[in-house]
């Protein structure tokens, strides 16, 4: 039997039918969601007690956000640190990218060489990276690597590419062991939803007393790159608060940061506290804390607030009895901008010779005090995105201690702020 007329029609219009109906969307890379955030340095050198700290020099950094296409880059020259040796120029990036797969976080360090220990450990070019990427099935996946040329311990070459958390013994022929050398170190893990990627392209521990200057604690990082992916979110908390650092004339960290304190990505509380602040030759302060808390609902807010008991600078030059740097930053949903809040206080400022300058201060104030150089008083900048502020600001005009002309001082900082 012939099929009918209407059969026929039937079975066309259920087959245009059919054929009219939408597949579903497959994802794209541009559709993956991921937070980005991201570091690189060249060298990091500091004891145990922190009468040693060098660096972090050449600091990259991306801090929490969503974002693709973001760059952040630096250089620092070669230094040396005295009794621990020398570490030549560093060139370090950052970067968030969208690719054909997904999206990625990519964290780079470059050292041109370094000397170490009076010749223990030498090296060549040394390289880092570490890679973060989500890609569209959500999966995500991660890169190590970690380059060192012509590297030398105690005069013997070891191989340019190091096996991933490569341990060597660093013994002396009149001390014996005195520490360990991590070659290629390395960490990739998913914690509490954020995927997180580590390479440390050789540390240097010093575990025993007898190296000529060197204290028993003493830790060398050189090319350090992290790339953290955490989950998406409404808005990207970030924040930092310390209560004193120093900076010597070419921008290399001379001193600090102490009580320092990060906010965390997702919210939450964050603390650090020291008995007392000190800046050798130049001021001392009381007991100092920084604390940070953050949320994400009903929008996100993160606040930021550092106390310091005290502060006497160059014996009685500046002196404030307490100082608060706190700032505050929340993002209305939809909204281009943040908003931010300063509720950051001197009490009891004084300068010396300089009677109208007191605890009601107004923001950025600039003054030129004598036998320091120039002071800027609760100096605030701002962004779409954020505020920071330092209580004291100090540009020397004159070598003061182990500072030269030209170092800056840090004293009494927050930095807050919510990204997209």
């Amino acid at each position: 039997m012939k099929p009918s007329r209407f059969a026929l029609v039937g079975a066309l219009t259920l087959a245009l039918a059919g054929s009219a109906t939408p597949a579903l969307a497959a994802t794209t890379p541009a559709q993956v969601t991921t937070g980005f955030s991201g570091t690189a340095y060249g060298s990091y050198i500091f004891n145990t007690d922190k009468s040693l700290t060098s660096g972090p020099t050449a600091d990259s950094s991306i801090g929490c956000t969503g974002l693709t296409g973001r760059t952040n880059s630096n250089t620092s020259a070669a230094l040396t640190v005295p009794a621990v040796g020398s570490v030549g120029a560093a060139t370090t990036s950052v970067k968030t990218l969208l690719t054909n797969a997904g999206k990625r976080l990519e964290s780079k360090s470059t050292i041109a060489s370094t000397n170490l220990l009076g010749g223990l450990v030498t090296a060549g070019a040394i390289t880092s990276e570490s890679t973060a990427e989500k890609n569209t099935a959500g999966s995500f996946s991660g890169t190590n690597k970690a380059t060192i040329a012509d590297l030398k311990v105690l005069g013997l070459p070891v191989g340019v590419n190091p096996g991933a958390n490569t341990v060597l013994d660093l013994k002396t022929p009149l001390l014996g062991s005195i520490g360990k050398i991590t070659l290629n170190g390395q960490k990739r893990a998913l914690v509490n939803g954020v995927y997180k990627v580590t390479t440390t392209a050789l540390r240097v521990e010093v575990l025993k007393a007898g190296l000529p200057g060197i204290k028993i604690g003493t830790d060398i990082h050189l090319g350090v790159t992290v790339a953290n992916l955490p989950p998406a979110q409404a808005g990207y908390l970030s924040g930092t608060g310390f209560s004193t650092k120093a900076n010597l004339a070419n921008g290399l960290l001379n001193s600090g940061p102490t009580a320092l304190a990060y906010a965390g990505c997702g919210g939450g509380t964050t603390s650090a506290n020291v008995a007392g602040v000190s800046l050798p030759a130049l001021a001392t302060g009381g007991a100092a804390s920084t604390t940070t808390s953050g949320v994400l609902t009903p929008q996100p807010t993160v606040t930021v607030t550092n106390n310091i008991a005290g502060l006497n600078v160059l014996n009685g030059l500046i002196q404030v009895d307490a100082i608060k740097a706190e700032t505050s930053t929340t993002r209305a949903a939809g909204a281009a901008t943040a908003t931010v809040t300063d509720t950051s206080t001197f009490t009891n400022l004084r300068i010396k010779g300089l009677p109208a300058v007191n605890a009601s201060v107004a923001p950025n104030t600039v003054v030129q005090v004598a036998g320091l150089g120039q002071v800027t008083l609760h100096k605030v900048s701002k962004s779409s995105s954020g505020i920071n502020v330092t209580m004291i600001d100090v540009l020397l005009s004159q070598p003061i201690g182990a500072l030269p002309t030209g170092s800056r001082i840090q004293i009494g900082y927050s930095s807050s702020g919510v990204g997209l």
